[in-house]
Parts: C-alpha cells; structure tokens; sequence
C-alpha cells in the first residue's frame, strides 16, 4: 500500500480538459445503456432477480477499463493504481465509523417510533461478519468506475459538490432496475433508494478526494453502507428503509454543512507521476 500527497494538474494530467470530460461522458452513457439493457434482459427473461445485481456492480469497472486504455499514456495504470491508495492523514480512517453510527441511528429513531427493543439483535450473528465480505468487491469494482474514473474526469469541469451530485444522478438510475416488480428490492420505496445513493455519492466524493483519491477506502466505507444492514434486522424493514431515505441526507448535508468539501485538494494525483507516458 501507498500513500501520495503529490500534486499535478486535476484529473488525468496526461489528457486534455475536453477528452477528460468526453471520456466521463461516454463512460456514463455506455453504463446507462448497457444497465438499460441488463435490466430488459433480466426481467424479460424471468432469470433470478439476484443476478441483475451483478452486471450493474461490476459492469462499469469493465467500461471504465476499456476507457482508460483507449485513453493510453498511461492512464489504465494510474487508474488502477488508486486502488492501493492509503490516507496521509490517519483520521481519515475514522470514516469507517459513518456507516455504523448510521446504522445504529436507525435502530435508535425505530425504537423511538415504537419497535421492540426484545430481540433487536437476535440474528445479528454471522450475518454481520459475512455481508460485508460479501458486498467488498462489488463495492470495490463501483468505486473504481464512479470515484477512481469519473469523478477525476468530471472534475476539470465542475466543483467537487457538483460533480457528486451530477453523477449521482446515473448512479442512481442504474439502480432502478433492482427495485422493479420481481426484482431483489422490489417494493422498497423508490423515493428512499433516490435519496440514499444521491447521498452516498456526495459522502463517497468527499471520502475519495479527502484521502487522495483512495479508490479503497471510498470502497470500504461503500461496503460497509452495504454490509452493515444486519444490524437493523430486528426492525421492521419498510420502516428502516423509510428511516434510511431520510437519515442518509442528514449524513450528507451535515459533511456539506461542516464544511467536507472546502479545501480539499482537487489537484492531488494519484499515485503514479505524471510524467508517466507509457500505455497499459
């Protein structure tokens, strides 16, 4: 693992501001067609509803990747290289805690609407030690796409708060498959998972960049946000669900408010110099 505080031109250094954002441009429209017909595909053909999930998680890595090498100058390698990306700062590590004060924060506001504290708990075991792993590397292929790929791109264009909530909105549309009649998350209110991945964008944004651009731990605390559902188990799950809709804003308006987006270094580079030239 590597740390980096250097600095170079905002997003890829090696590419023009132009071919940076039509890179990012086509990269979103391929993920959205490519979702759009994953989505057809599934529900047409009545396969298991699970296996939409994993097309939509691990698809945009694959595109991001064959951008990127089309890219050349060593962008492919600069792109994978985030991965093994550390914080300067030890209290970025400290992010890890969100995703479980967030959780817990429902089971709290549950309580505090009227369910049952008895059995709260009760099937927390394995589940909570085997979900996270579960979820890792979905989580880790998605944050390489959106945050290692995108967001450097978007960024020569728009603010950082921009371009979280910008690409915050495709994020969100492929999502939308997954709650469709018949699917893993049908029934779930579509208003809540809205809100929950235009909020998560914004906090994994703010994660990505705070620690210089580490794919990783944007990709931990991801895992975590996904994994650590068995922790609100004993709730009712229409009521956690509704509870997360309106929770997770509070979480990213709170790292807004608090100033998260202000002074972070936009320039900082990953790890490879810039005056890497060679394709991957």
């Amino acid at each position: 693992m590597t740390t980096t505080n250097a600095t170079a031109p905002r997003g890829d250094a090696m590419l023009s501001s132009r071919d940076q954002f039509t890179s990012v441009t086509w990269f979103v429209g391929i993920t959205l067609a490519f979702s759009f017909a994953a989505t057809v595909a599934v529900v047409a053909t009545g396969a298991d509803p699970n296996l939409l999930a994993f097309p939509l998680a691990f698809a945009p890595a694959v595109i991001a990747i064959g951008l990127a090498w089309r890219e050349g100058r060593g962008a492919l390698r600069r792109l994978l290289r985030q991965l093994t990306v550390l914080p300067g700062k030890p209290i970025w590590y400290a992010v890890l805690l969100i995703p479980l004060a967030a959780f817990l924060a429902v089971d709290i506001v549950a309580i505090a609407l009227g369910e049952p504290v008895a059995g709260l708990f009760d099937d927390l075991f394995p589940r909570i030690l085997i979900v996270p792993l579960v979820v890792l590397l979905p989580a880790i292929t998605e944050e390489l796409a959106w945050r290692g790929f995108a967001v450097p791109r978007a960024l020569t264009a728009m603010s950082p708060l921009r371009t979280a909530l910008v690409l915050g909105v495709p994020w969100t549309l492929i999502h939308v498959g997954l709650f469709l009649p018949g699917q893993m998350n049908a029934g779930a209110a579509y208003w809540s998972m809205a809100t929950q991945i235009m909020s998560m964008s914004v906090v994994l944004v703010w994660v990505y960049l705070g620690t210089g651009r580490s794919v990783l731990m944007a990709a931990l605390v991801h895992a975590l946000f996904n994994g650590l559902v068995p922790l609100t188990g004993g709730v009712d799950p229409e009521l956690a669900w509704t509870i997360r809709g309106i929770l997770w804003p509070v979480i990213a308006i709170a790292v807004v408010v608090l100033g998260g987006f202000r002074g972070l270094d936009v320039t900082t580079s990953d790890p490879v110099s810039s005056s890497e030239t060679e394709s991957v």
